[in-house]
């Protein structure tokens, strides 16, 4: 992999503020101000930072991925998607890893070539797994029809041999499995999903529950209720948000049983997923969790009700 570098001369290129902002940087300052500069930049200024990455410390290069992250989300005005590219070639693992998640808008046809090559030779499986997760915006996209940026044939070798593979990382061949259950016309996947089911690492056995939801396919829907009754609320949480993904009704009996469950974290899955899937039955379920005065979660009952509401006809609302 390469990696920015500095060398002794710099491409010709008008900096602008560009050079004093990458200045400002490797002394610490992050303020607004100085960082807007590094917004929206064209290709000879995006080659000018990549020759001065290596000049900012690796403390302060981590800290101005997380601040122009949080400006980014702050204002669509900003746009740091060269930076972000920079940044995936940076030799810290956490910076790379950072700069894949941060790159969800940026549409570059190259980008999901970057993404896959990154899932076959980076050195660390984080950043690995970070990549394979990337590209599930692009198994979407091809399963739709609406892209041809990677062929699908390729695509779905490349990921199943990792999720077959037990000497991979298991949270490779965990990423890698939400990722192509996006194909869920493929024969395959339902063999790789009961095939990481099987496995005895727990991170596998999430991320199958996960990628039932990923195929949208009801014939999950049996598993899935076996699931959010188990005693592990890490595969209780993947349950929901997988019957979430799914949208049957026929789990809403079992998703009421969980809007109560001592962990935080699957209590809101449940409430979302009974958002998502609608209907009179889940709207019944929060109804009757948003009068519950000793129901703490008040924001995500009343976001997932409204949500709910909007699956039925306007009449039907207010039965």
């Amino acid at each position: 992999m390469t990696t920015p570098t500095s060398p002794d001369r710099l491409p010709e290129v008008d900096a602008g503020r560009l050079a004093p902002t990458i200045d400002a940087i490797v002394e610490g300052d992050f303020s607004r101000s100085r960082l807007t500069a590094l917004s929206d930049l064209n290709r000879s200024r995006a080659a000018y930072l990549r020759q001065r990455w290596l000049d900012i410390p690796p403390t302060e290069r981590h800290a101005l991925m997380l601040v122009l992250a949080e400006l980014a989300g702050e204002s669509v005005e900003f746009n740091f998607n060269r930076v972000y590219r920079v940044a995936l070639e940076d030799p810290d693992p956490v910076i790379r890893q950072l700069a894949i998640g941060d790159l969800w808008e940026d549409e570059g046809e190259d980008l999901p070539r970057i993404f896959l090559n990154i899932l076959r030779e980076d050195a660390t499986d984080d950043v690995r797994a970070a990549a394979a997760d990337a590209l599930s915006a692009t198994t979407d996209a091809i399963a739709e029809g609406g892209s041809r940026v990677l062929d699908r044939g390729e695509l779905i070798g490349i990921l199943a041999e990792i999720i077959e593979d037990p000497t991979e990382s298991p949270i490779v061949r965990r990423r890698a499995l939400g990722t192509i259950a996006a194909f869920s016309d493929d024969p395959r996947i339902p063999e790789l999903i009961r095939l990481s089911l099987e496995e005895d690492d727990q991170a596998l056995v999430a991320g199958a529950i996960y990628a039932m939801g990923r195929t949208a396919s009801e014939r999950w829907i049996s598993e899935l209720a076996d699931f959010l009754q188990s005693d592990d609320a890490e595969l209780r949480f993947e349950a929901a948000r997988a019957a979430g993904l799914i949208g049957d009704e026929d789990i809403v009996p079992f998703l009421a049983e969980i809007v109560y469950d001592p962990d935080s974290e699957v209590r809101a899955a449940a409430l979302d997923a009974l958002g998502s899937i609608g209907g009179q039955a889940a709207i019944r379920v929060l109804r009757q969790v948003e009068q519950d005065d000793e129901f703490e979660e008040e924001v995500s009952v009343d976001d997932a009700l409204d949500a709910a509401l909007l699956t039925v006809n306007p009449l039907e609302r207010q039965s």
